[in-house]
């Protein structure tokens, strides 16, 4: 089975999440953390990304990266590559380094980005390994390395500081030490809430976001398979554009799917069509061309084999 697209176009944001192989311990010995660091900015600089932020744990990393070319396969596949190849010569080892393909969350405009910024700078405060205070002291991470007038190539402070309408200088990034002060939570409940939001689904910004994406994802490249956890609102946006499709060639308008009765032939044409084509479910299908039960597609399914 082919593997699944990775969503990719100009100017996306991404939170990029990879775990070592069987949550192994990458970071912790021989300087493979600055090392896997020395990667990521070669990375950078061969993709032309902006790197908003970035930390590297022990088993795991976290990079909010922006592509302004369409590229983040196969920037993520050198980055890592490289690195196992690094990895394994320096520990004489051989074998897988990543666990699995990494995750790419795919980051709206706005507080989404200053949020997941926030998330990715506070994760070695969530592991118990320093307070807030002094997470400047914790140097496999983005955020010691902004507390410099002229940040290293590649690190983009400016869009997540203008989020909060603060100069891109060492006084707009101290100010926003406070504000990550502000943001610390010590509530068990709400770190695992935060972990979802940042963590899960395919997409983190606004439902309006979110639907315009899908929706010109579906119009440039249709039928595609899309790579993710959750692709609900891709995966509609094909469902209608079929049914819209549908729709037209049988010169039907939506006074017509209200008015028109539930066993209506075009109806049942349409509904086997998106059987046949999506992976629509029945009660999507019965809900949209108002068919009542979904049991009546079900039946429609069984009579027409």
């Amino acid at each position: 089975m082919p593997r699944k697209q990775r969503i990719e176009y100009p100017g996306a944001v991404y939170h990029v999440i990879s775990r070592g192989n069987y949550r192994k311990e990458l970071f912790v010995s021989e300087n493979t953390g600055q090392a896997f660091e020395r990667t990521i900015f070669e990375t950078v600089e061969r993709c032309g990304w902006k790197l908003h932020a970035y930390a590297i744990m022990s088993n795991h990393y976290h990079l909010a990266i922006e592509t302004p070319e369409p590229n983040l396969v196969d920037g993520m596949k050198w980055l890592q590559s490289t690195f196992a190849t690094r990895f394994n010569r320096l520990r004489k080892e051989r074998g897988h380094v990543f666990q699995g393909r990494y995750q790419s969350i795919l980051i709206g405009e706005g507080r989404s980005l200053l949020g997941l910024v926030d998330y990715i700078h506070l994760n070695p405060v969530r592991a118990g390994l320093y307070d807030v205070k002094s997470l400047k002291n914790y140097q496999l991470s983005s955020y010691p390395k902004f507390f410099k007038k002229s940040p290293q190539d590649g690190l983009c402070r400016e869009d997540f500081l203008g989020i909060l309408d603060l100069p891109d200088t060492l006084a707009g990034i101290r100010r926003y030490a406070t504000h990550l002060e502000l943001c610390e939570e010590q509530d068990p409940k709400q770190k695992a809430a935060l972990t979802k939001r940042y963590c899960r689904g395919w997409f983190l910004g606004s439902n309006e976001e979110k639907k315009a994406l899908a929706k010109d994802l579906n119009k440039k490249h249709q039928g595609v398979d899309w790579e993710g956890s959750d692709l609900k609102e891709l995966k509609q946006a094909q469902w209608e554009a079929l049914t819209a499709q549908a729709l037209k060639k049988r010169k039907k308008q939506q006074s017509d799917i209200k008015n028109d009765a539930k066993g209506a032939e075009w109806k049942n044409e349409i509904a086997l069509l998106l059987r046949a084509q999506t992976t629509a479910s029945n009660p999507w299908i019965a809900e949209r061309l108002k068919m009542g039960h979904p049991s009546r597609i079900s039946n429609l399914l069984r009579e027409r084999r």
